[in-house]
């Protein structure tokens, strides 16, 4: 068994609080406890592997190891911009091919992580009045058992991830930054905020890429990848990317930890313990104020 990281150990690396040690400070929301895993054991055992009915069946074939291509395609391009962007708090000098390595590597964690493919089924139990899922991280179940449709959604990754993407380099790019180092991440860390209020009851699968939608992903403390798509974006055109950083305020930046808390299904990373109650405070206020953060490309 292999343990798997949903979210990239090079990016959850530097959510650790290094005072107390290289342990995480994570909070279960829904025990409302925290615990200090390693950031190599912070992830889902056998979550990429496909089911042993797969292996079986296309045995000697090339069957891909999801793993590794999204390691491969995705996560190691994208290590070394983000330890540029960390360490000059800039997005200036991207080119357009580094500018859109960043942008696959967003919309694979838009859609690779168990939080779409809960918060997708969530919505349909809604939708024809069904008892919604256990909150749970292995929306996918286990490679132990023959299952088709984990299959199908595990191969599905990477092709969802390089669609969405080409989707959305008609997105704006800038950079926020968080005032004392306070951004959170969590389990779900992509947080995509539209203009279009929807029902209760709908779940929209591409919020992240309409018209209108503000989205965010945390990849430092410090640090907060902001994607915006115009009303009026056409498919096909490039947006424009911000060199300056924004300078977030605490408020905005406590509404936004407290969208990652609401986003999140299990559980929440966060740099320094001391923030655990005012997180809580947070997720528990959410929706609250509306920040106008498009402001920045107008």
């Amino acid at each position: 068994m292999a343990t798997h990281h949903y979210i990239p150990q090079s990016l959850l690396g530097r959510f650790v609080e290094h005072d107390k040690g290289p342990n995480l400070n994570v909070l279960d929301k829904i025990s409302g406890k925290m615990f200090h895993p390693a950031v190599k054991d912070f992830g889902i055992e056998d979550f990429h592997t496909l089911s042993s009915n797969m292996r079986r069946e296309f045995q000697g074939e090339d069957l891909p190891e999801i793993e590794t291509l999204l390691n491969l395609n995705f996560e190691d391009p994208a290590a070394p911009l983000f330890a540029r962007v960390v360490e000059s708090s800039s997005l200036d000098g991207l080119t357009s091919h580094e500018r859109q390595v960043i942008i696959r590597f967003v919309a694979l964690q838009w859609v690779r992580t168990p939080g779409r493919i809960f918060d997708m089924r969530s919505g349909m139990a809604r939708i024809f009045g069904e008892e919604e899922p256990a909150r749970k991280l292995r929306v996918f179940g286990t490679p132990s058992n023959p299952d088709e449709l984990r299959d199908f959604g595990l191969l599905g990754i990477p092709v969802d991830a390089e669609g969405l993407a080409n989707v959305l380099r008609r997105a704006h790019l800038a950079l926020g930054l968080a005032p004392e180092d306070s951004a959170v991440v969590g389990d779900n860390p992509v947080v995509a905020i539209s203009d279009f209020e929807l029902p209760t009851n709908a779940y929209a699968s591409f919020a992240v890429s309409g018209p209108g939608s503000d989205v965010f992903l945390p990849i430092s403390p410090r640090h907060i990848l902001y994607l915006h798509t115009d009303r009026d974006a056409i498919t096909g055109t490039s947006g424009t990317t911000l060199p300056t950083p924004l300078e977030l305020s605490v408020d905005a930046m406590n509404y936004l930890n407290g969208l990652q808390g609401k986003n999140a299904v299990q559980y929440v990373v966060m740099p320094r313990q001391d923030q655990i109650a005012k997180l809580k405070v947070d997720i528990a206020a959410q929706p609250t104020l509306r920040f106008d953060f498009k402001r920045a490309f107008d």
